[in-house]
């Protein structure tokens, strides 16, 4: 059984997941690490005073100690500089790179048996410094990021479409940057090929908006990214794997020769369950979707050899 959580990183995505299990979850602990002086605590008080509300029993630490992680089953790290208005990943992967490996040693040191989820950004490339540094089973190192981008995907498909959520299929892979693969093969509505619904200028427009939804959103908040639907894919992922719910969800994986990429970490749909990735899924893929992920591996390899 699952009984213990932590998050390391109590800033906006960190701090509303912490809220997100404590209201929701039925863990019995959840760590809140952050390095800055007394951040992770006073969040913990604050989310703590909810508990009437929710007749919670959890119990939550909120400390800036990495000790607390100890004997954790999922470790999630949201913590590091987030991409600001005019920042490339290139200065984001300077910066958390570092954080990356640093932390890398606090979960080697004091939760080795953990499942990890990367957060931090560039996500894809910063997933792979954890799975390197921590030397963890691919299995239980994966970073966010297409489950992310898929939903997304959906709620952009609901604003052109006007059709329920609940009835729109829909996913992206690849890489978590502009150059996701949001392709028209992976839209459907009960089954129905998209085109019955959208016309093509309206799905380039859906596939622009996707791709770029992130960029957006810091385009608006300026100092700040975005938040809710980031902790709840979070909170989604980490339901799968405590619940041992065999879900296939798109997230960051080190592939190991599938889809014809070697030790590189990038989204494509997987099994998730207790395990944590299950099992990598294999789809049979377009020609577009082809020749969007063969630029992958040379695409980070060159990024990687900076």
């Amino acid at each position: 059984m699952f009984k213990k959580v932590s998050i390391i990183g109590a800033g906006a995505v960190g701090s509303t997941l912490t809220f997100h299990l404590f209201s929701r979850s039925h863990f019995k602990e959840i760590a809140l690490v952050d390095i800055a002086d007394g951040l992770a605590k006073g969040v913990s008080l604050d989310i703590e005073d909810s508990r009437s509300f929710f007749d919670s029993t959890a119990q939550i630490i909120g400390t800036d100690d990495f000790c607390a992680i100890a004997d954790s089953d999922i470790v999630v790290v949201t913590a590091g500089v987030a991409r600001k208005d005019g920042m490339t990943r290139h200065d984001l992967l300077k910066i958390n790179a570092k954080v990356a490996k640093d932390i890398s040693s606090h979960i080697k040191k004091h939760a080795s048996k953990s499942i990890l989820i990367v957060v931090t950004n560039p996500l894809d490339l910063i997933t792979g410094i954890f799975a390197k540094e921590t030397g963890f089973e691919r299995n239980r190192v994966f970073g966010m990021g297409s489950s992310l981008d898929s939903a997304r995907l959906l709620n952009i498909l609901h604003q052109e479409t006007k059709i329920s959520t609940s009835v729109l299929e829909a996913f992206v892979f690849g890489l978590h940057n502009n150059d996701m693969i949001v392709s028209r093969d992976r839209m459907r509505v009960k089954g129905e090929t998209i085109n019955k619904f959208l016309d093509e200028e309206a799905i380039k427009r859906v596939q622009n908006k996707t791709a770029h939804r992130g960029g957006e959103i810091i385009s608006f908040l300026k100092n700040r990214s975005a938040n809710f639907a980031p902790s709840y894919s979070i909170f989604r992922l980490i339901e799968a794997i405590s619940k041992n719910k065999n879900e296939i969800i798109p997230v960051c994986a080190l592939l190991k020769g599938e889809y014809g990429l070697t030790d590189v970490c990038v989204g494509v749909p997987c099994i998730i369950n207790s395990k944590g990735i299950e099992k990598v899924v294999e789809l049979t893929l377009g020609e577009e979707e082809k020749i969007k992920l063969r630029k992958i591996q040379d695409s980070i390899n060159e990024i990687n050899n900076v």
